[in-house]
């Protein structure tokens, strides 16, 4: 609860607020803000029984694919008993990208994804995460000029559907959105080194980031408290330097497996090995260890110094 207060808190202070005051408020309303938010009690159901992903008007890729799967799971509580369905097998191609069930309710059924320009394959600092979001009676349009901006216009669509007791059926009201982050960089450090977090703890954390569109994860992964990275190179480091060699350390398939989700959700990561503030910790190890430490850091800035000669 704690860190959900505190992404919340910290999202809402990095994002511009620009909403209509003369509009009414949704029952469901979008987090954080958007740059530009203007809303109507004009409500209608959604179809989550039949609901479709249409990209036939622009690109798609795997991380729209994964996303449109991930979202359906967030909007409409499991994909258990729906099937995704494709157009056509070429994953390059445009597509609709549908769940079918037995029972349909009728309501909103599709959301058009405009992305115009091809998929980046991984995110980065002057990543372009704007995106326009319009719901209309019958129809539903998601536009934006990069993925990452097609990722974070699906987590707000997520929540504008919300539970109508009257009908006993998801809903969303007629909403137009046009939004941009203020700052590029958002992030969340976790110290993994002076408290050592198990993998799944870490994912729940980039699930919760990507909840609150923050795309950046700070990795503190190692430093003099102890190194729970398993190096294939400097296997050492982690069996002498880790709190327990078995079971408190990050292995390579485990940092793949966080580098993917974080990517899967339009996070960077950005992982610190600190030096020469752990060269007490290898001095600890090795002399030998220590000795390269060392060097490494004296060419380093041999080579800072002559490079700003004239």
């Amino acid at each position: 609860m704690f860190w959900h207060l505190l992404i919340q808190a910290f999202a809402l202070s990095v994002h511009g607020v620009s909403v209509r005051p003369t509009v009414a408020r949704a029952v469901a309303s979008p987090w954080p803000m958007p740059a530009s938010y203007a809303t109507t009690p004009t409500s209608q159901t959604v179809d989550w029984t039949s609901f479709q992903f249409s990209t036939t008007d622009g690109h798609s890729c795997d991380l729209m694919e994964a996303a449109f799967v991930r979202y359906y799971d967030i909007m409409f509580g499991g994909t258990k008993g729906a099937r995704p369905l494709r157009r056509n097998g070429d994953r390059d191609d445009n597509r609709v990208f549908k769940f079918t069930k037995n029972k349909k309710n009728g309501g909103l059924a599709l959301l058009n994804v405009i992305l115009t320009n091809e998929c980046e394959e991984w995110p980065s600092l002057n990543m372009d995460e704007s995106y326009t979001l319009s719901v209309t009676t019958g129809s539903a349009m998601l536009k934006a000029s990069s993925v990452w901006g097609v990722l974070r216009g699906l987590q707000t669509f997520s929540q504008l559907i919300y539970h109508n007791s009257d009908v006993n059926a998801p809903s969303i009201n007629n909403t137009m959105i046009t939004d941009s982050p203020r700052f590029g960089w958002r992030g969340i450090l976790l110290d993994t080194s002076r408290h050592f977090l198990p993998k799944e703890s870490i994912l729940r954390n980039l699930e919760a980031m990507a909840f609150n569109k923050i795309n950046v994860f700070h990795w503190h992964i190692v430093d003099d408290n102890s190194f729970p990275y398993q190096s294939r190179d400097f296997p050492g480091l982690s069996d002498k330097g880790a709190y327990d060699r078995n079971t408190h350390v990050y292995t390579q398939a485990d940092v793949r497996e966080i580098i993917e989700f974080a990517r899967l959700r339009g996070i960077r990561v950005v992982p610190e090995f600190d030096t020469p503030g752990v060269l007490q910790f290898t001095c600890c190890i090795s002399v030998e260890s220590c000795c390269v430490i060392f060097v490494l850091k004296l060419h380093k800035n041999i080579h800072r110094v002559a490079s700003s000669l004239p």
